[in-house]
C-alpha cells in the first residue's frame, strides 16, 4: 500500500512517543486488493479521514467502508490542478514554475485551509472519534503531509522529526509515464514544509500562535490530544 505508515514511535521533546498503532498516515485506499484490505483490518483501523475532493472520491472510491470503519471527510479540493494543466498545455515544464505552484499549495494550506485543519485536530482530539485512525488524501504527501505536521508539532514533536517524516514520503508515491521534470510532482522537498512554517512565523509569531488563534487548540485540546496519542518511552 503506497505511503501507509504508521506514526507510531515518533518522539517528542518532552520523552513520550506517539503509541504504536494508533496513528496512520495513507495514500489512498480506492485501489487496495483484497489482500491489502485484509492487512488493514488486522491494523484494527476504526476512522478514517479522507482530505480528497469530491471528483478524487468519484474517481477512486475507499474500499475501507467495507468492514465498518468510520468514514470522515473533511475535502480540500486540489485547486493547483488547474495550474499544473497549463503548464503541461505549455509543454515540458521550468522546474522553478513547479516549486512557485508547490509554494502556493502550502500557503493555502496555511492560511485558507484552516477550517479544514482546524476539524481534524479536534476530530483527532475527541474521544468520541474511535482509535486507530489513518489520515490520508490521494498521494499521501501534500495535504496529508500538511496534517501530520500538524500534528506532531502540537504533540510537541521537534520541527526537525517533523520534516523527516514529511520527506519519507519520497519513493513511496509514484506518477507512471511522466518525465523527469514532471515526476517531481511525486515527490515532497523540505522548501514546501518550510514555506509554510515561513509564513506562520510572520504572520502569527509563533506555531503556538497559530494552534491556539486560526486553528482553535487550546492548552486544554492539546492535552487531550496527548492523552489520546502519547505514551511514556
Amino acid at each position: 500500500m503506497p505511503n501507509l505508515r504508521d506514526l507510531g514511535g515518533i518522539a517528542t521533546a518532552s520523552g513520550h512517543v506517539i503509541a504504536p498503532g494508533r496513528l496512520w498516515r495513507s495514500s489512498h485506499f480506492g485501489s487496495v486488493s483484497d489482500d491489502e484490505l485484509d492487512a488493514l483490518r488486522a491494523i484494527g483501523l476504526q476512522s478514517v479521514i479522507d482530505l480528497r475532493g469530491a471528483d478524487e472520491r468519484t474517481r477512486a472510491p475507499s474500499r475501507l467502508p467495507q468492514f465498518g470503519i468510520r468514514e470522515l471527510h473533511l475535502p480540500i479540493e486540489p485547486r493547483a490542478m488547474g495550474a499544473l494543466r497549463e503548464l503541461r498545455e505549455a509543454g515540458e515544464p521550468d522546474k522553478s514554475a513547479l516549486a512557485a505552484i508547490m509554494f502556493e499549495v502550502y500557503r493555502r494550506f496555511v492560511n485558507e485551509h484552516t477550517p479544514v485543519f482546524a476539524s481534524l485536530l479536534r476530530l483527532v482530539a475527541d474521544e468520541a472519534t474511535p482509535l486507530p485512525l489513518v489520515i490520508h488524501c490521494t498521494a499521501g504527501k501534500d495535504r496529508t503531509g500538511w496534517a501530520a505536521a500538524l500534528l506532531l508539532l502540537a504533540l510537541g514533536v521537534p520541527r526537525e522529526t517533523v520534516l523527516d517524516d514529511f520527506l519519507a514520503s519520497n519513493g513511496r508515491w509514484s506518477m507512471q509515464g511522466v518525465s523527469a521534470d514532471w515526476a517531481l510532482l511525486a515527490t515532497v522537498h523540505a522548501d514546501y514544509l518550510q514555506c509554510a512554517f515561513d509564513d506562520i512565523d510572520k504572520r502569527w509569531g509563533s506555531f503556538d500562535a497559530y494552534l491556539e488563534g486560526p486553528l482553535g487548540l487550546d492548552q486544554q485540546a492539546r492535552e487531550r490530544l496527548s492523552a489520546r496519542l502519547l505514551v511514556r518511552r
